[in-house]
């Protein structure tokens, strides 16, 4: 499949630094989450900053938004695969959703995690690439635009209850819970 990891917001909550370098225990939130992925899949990270090592692109004009890091992302892959997933790298262990997503998709445009707390995990999702497509294009402008609203452009969704993997981590204190932080430079 095609793996998008949004990873280009401003970190605002955390101090205004880069999120994909924000370390747990020595490992940063984004090889946490890729430690997760298939070898198997193509992976872009949607980031302004260059990641060595990795398939790295950035929306124009960069902090776009999550509609607009999507659609950088998609058009990003050489290959379009059946179904896209899309993760944010502040949600570090959401690829464990992804099996039971692809399992649950059916027919549906869309595949959604449905966290424990009741809200809509549009960052942890997967989609026909298809239908994302189609999603994107119907939207128009992708700039500041909530990904939220990518669904409501798909014409079927299946939600599907998380397990707490699909937990974001928005504040330093959040994310204590899972160690030792430690942070990068403010950018």
């Amino acid at each position: 499949m095609n793996i998008i990891i949004l990873a280009g917001g401003e970190g605002k909550r955390m101090g205004g630094v880069d999120k994909a370098a924000v370390a747990v225990d020595g490992r940063t939130l984004l090889d946490i989450l890729l430690s997760q992925l298939d070898p198997e899949d193509d992976v872009v990270v949607v980031s302004p900053a260059i990641i060595d090592g990795i398939t790295t692109v950035c929306e124009e004009p960069p902090l776009g938004g999550p509609v607009a890091g999507i659609e950088a992302g998609l058009n990003s892959f050489e290959h379009a695969h059946e179904f896209t997933a899309i993760l944010a790298v502040d949600a570090p262990y959401s690829a464990a959703m992804l099996p039971l997503l692809q399992t649950q998709i059916g027919k549906a445009d869309a595949a959604v995690t449905l966290a424990a707390d009741g809200w809509v995990q549009p960052l942890c999702a997967l989609w026909r690439s298809g239908s994302l497509k189609a999603a994107i294009h119907s939207l128009g402008e992708t700039k500041n635009r909530p990904a939220k609203a990518l669904l409501k452009q798909a014409g079927h969704i299946v939600e599907v209850g998380g397990d707490g993997t699909e937990k974001d981590y928005d504040t330093v204190s959040e994310l204590e819970v899972l160690g030792n932080v430690t942070l990068p430079k403010a950018h």
